[in-house]
Formats: C-alpha cells, structure tokens, sequence
C-alpha cells in the first residue's frame, strides 16, 4: 500500500492507486466471490472483513435484492478547501498512543475519508475505492429509518410511548406489549436476544441464537437457515423475553431497528426507500441514486443495508448540519426532531452496555456524559451526533461546528476511526 506521498493527487483528492483498488480484480475472481456468498454456509461470512468481503462491500447489489433511493435536481455542489495540515492531526488510541490521520491511513484497513466543513471539502482521500463507487453503510444505516419514525412523530402519526404491539398487532399477547416504542429506538427494550450483551458473544454466528434465527427468516434473509426450523420473524420475536426494564441499559440489537423500520413503513403505508427518498435524498442535491438491500420477502433492510458514494454520506451527514440549506435549499430535519435527539435523560445506561463501553473509550474526555437516541450510538453533550456500522464505516457530525465526517473500511471495527474524527473536529474548529 502506498503512502501519502506515493498516492496520486488530482482536483485537490488523494486518489488510491489502481493497484490498491478493491474493485481493480480479474472476472474470474468476480465470479469467485459470487460462488462463494452463494453458498448457504458462507453468507454468515459476509459481515466479516475477509477477501471475499472486501469486494462484496463495494459491490454489494451483486449478493443481494436491492431497492433503488433515487437521487433528483442538481448535483449539490461542495467546493474544495483543503486543509493540508488534516493529515497531521493526531488522535489517542485505546493504547494511549498519539496517532495522526496519515499514520491511521498507513497502517490501518479504511477505504476512504472525507471531512466537509461549512459546505466546503476541507479533506478527500481514497486507499481503496473511486470517489463514485458506493460502499456498504452497515449500521449507519439505522439512523436513516429512526429518522423517518421521528418523522412521523413530528407529524402526530405515531406516538412513542406506544407498545410496539400497537403498531404491529401479530407481536400482541407477546412481551412486545410492554415495550415502547420509544425504547426499540433507543436500543433499550430490556429483551434478551442483543448482539453483544448475551452471556456468550455469538449472536451473529450460532443458529440456536435469536437474534441468528430472526437474520435466518425470509422477512430478513441475510443469514442461511441451517436448521430448517422455517421460522417467521413474528415466531422469533414472540418467543424473546424480558431481562430487565426498559431504558435500564443500552443494549444493541437490530432487531429493534427492524420493528421500528416496519412501523414506519406502516404508519407512512410505503416503503423505507420510498420515504426516504422523498424526504431526504432526492432533496439533498445527492450525486448518485443510493440502494437499500431487501429480504427475499421484500422488506427493506434498514439496519444495514443503505449503499452510496462517500460524497454522499457526507451529504447525509450535512443534513443535520446548518449547510443542508446550501445542498438542499432549506433545513430538512426540523429542530423540534433535533431536540428528540438531544433528550439525554437516559444518559446513566450509556455505558451498561458493550457498545456504550466501547465508544466511552474512544471518547474518554467525555466520559460519563455520552448518551445514545433514535439509533444513533453516540451523541455528545455539545451537541456532535455519532454512528457506526459493521467493519468500521461511519459518520462523525458537529451540528455546531457546520463540520462533517464521513468514512468507509474493511476492518473489525475496533481502529477508533470515531476518535480521530472527533479529534479532527476539535482540531479544524479550535
């Protein structure tokens, strides 16, 4: 892999080298990754970073159904302003080690990264992807159907100290009556069946596992069912059960993503592509039309499956930032929907949890003060939103600072790109 200084530099971006694109291989190893996540056993491999992987993520409509986000109207211009001094901020790790933004490059599996302050692309660089190939968001993904429940709550269509059983009866006589759906957005619902909070870490890969057999039925579709138990997702989720209270401990689940996506969906009656796409994509003056992945049954995968450019992530980002009038015209997400976001009254289960623990770490000058809401994994007391997917993708904004940062990798998750991003922030608007 090539250093900074090895890598090409065109129009103000670091371009990766051809050699080091991930899409840059012969047809029969196209062909070689497609036989491979074809074959049941293998697609529970899928969300892990490997050599099959690395191309899927980039090419991800290739594996599964997709439904098109279109873009509309004018390409949203972001001007270039590059700050050269980006590459130099530093970070510290988990090992209390200071590492700068050209070292994590260096050293670590991240694909690409853009930093856009005030409207304008201050950085832009790419290791191993083009600036138009779309990439897989993985759990940023998440935030864009809680977006479009707030939506709806805005609008007096749902109210969330509903019991999800409300919205979705076949969950009645289930303990699904004594959650709210307010806690299915905050990842607080108190049920067992959690990604990273059950006693054994296997929830992803044991099919005896109920958050394994839900990803297993056809309403989700991205795991095999290996034990051919033909389950409904409504089976699954009826049989889950209470561990604790609601909003005593965030704990992460896509499974309370799935709920909300499918109350939205019935609430609006149209898919989460659809809303999206009217409230927010074709509006933002986005480069290229985005995807969602769907279930073999046709439901749309909300809590991992949005595809896009980086530009257009960013673009996303800017959404909750003062420059979405510059992109969009006009403020999209009104600021009643923002304040929902900002309710930190459950800020002492921020670090009951795994993922709380984690991100405390990453932002350990913050300690004690982060919380979590409507799906996003982190928001900071002065006001910056944080969200992370699967094998290290993410997105860093400060609504205050008009600054955004957005970035795609190939990894396990654990290189804290969300700790460099906020240090850039810090760093650019000091």
């Amino acid at each position: 892999m090539k250093s900074l200084n090895q890598q090409s530099q065109e129009n103000n971006i670091i371009k990766a080298n051809a050699e080091n694109l991930k899409s840059n291989i012969p047809l029969n190893k196209t062909q070689e990754v497609s036989q491979f996540f074809n074959q049941p056993e293998n697609k529970v491999k899928m969300q892990f970073p490997n050599e099959m992987s690395s191309y899927a993520w980039i090419e991800q409509s290739k594996y599964y159904p997709t439904a098109q986000v279109p873009r509309s109207g004018q390409v949203s211009e972001l001007p270039y302003n590059v700050n050269a001094n980006i590459g130099e901020i530093q970070y510290k790790n988990k090992d209390d080690n200071m590492v700068s933004v050209n070292q994590h490059f260096d050293t670590k599996p991240i694909d690409a990264m853009v930093v856009v302050k005030n409207g304008e692309i201050v950085y832009e660089r790419y290791k191993t992807m083009k600036p138009d190939e779309k990439h897989l968001w993985y759990s940023v993904s998440k935030v864009t159907g809680a977006l479009m429940l707030a939506f709806l709550e805005y609008e007096q269509k749902v109210d969330v100290n509903n019991y999800v059983s409300f919205y979705l009866p076949e969950l009645k006589d289930s303990v699904w009556d004594t959650v709210k759906v307010e806690e299915a957005l905050d990842m607080a619902t108190g049920l067992n069946g959690t990604e990273h909070d059950e006693e054994i870490q296997n929830s992803r890969t044991d099919p005896d596992q109920i958050w394994y057999r839900w990803a297993a039925t056809s309403a989700v579709g991205i795991l095999p069912d290996v034990k051919e138990r033909n389950e409904t997702w409504v089976d699954v989720l009826r049989s889950m059960e209470r561990k604790t209270p609601g909003h005593q401990k965030f704990e992460y689940n896509s499974i309370n993503t799935f709920v909300i996506n499918r109350i939205a969906e019935r609430v609006a009656d149209k898919p989460l592509n659809e809303m999206f796409a009217d409230r927010i994509w074709s509006k933002a003056g986005m480069e290229h039309d985005a995807f969602y992945m769907m279930s073999p049954s046709g439901n749309t995968l909300g809590f991992l499956g949005v595809n896009s450019s980086l530009r257009d992530l960013a673009r996303w980002g800017m959404v909750f930032t003062p420059s979405c009038e510059k992109i969009a015209g006009e403020a999209l997400v009104p600021q009643e929907i923002m304040d929902k976001f900002y309710d930190n009254r459950f800020v002492e289960m921020y670090d009951k949890g795994w993922i709380g623990k984690q991100n405390t770490v990453s932002f350990y000058d913050e300690a004690g003060k982060i919380y979590n809401r409507y799906q996003w994994d982190a928001i900071m007391p002065d006001g910056d939103l944080y969200k992370k997917g699967v094998g290290g993708q993410g997105v860093y904004i400060s609504p205050e600072n008009d600054t955004v940062v957005a970035w795609f990798c190939t990894s396990d998750g654990e290189n804290q790109e969300e700790a460099m991003a906020r240090a850039i922030v810090k760093a650019i608007n000091a």
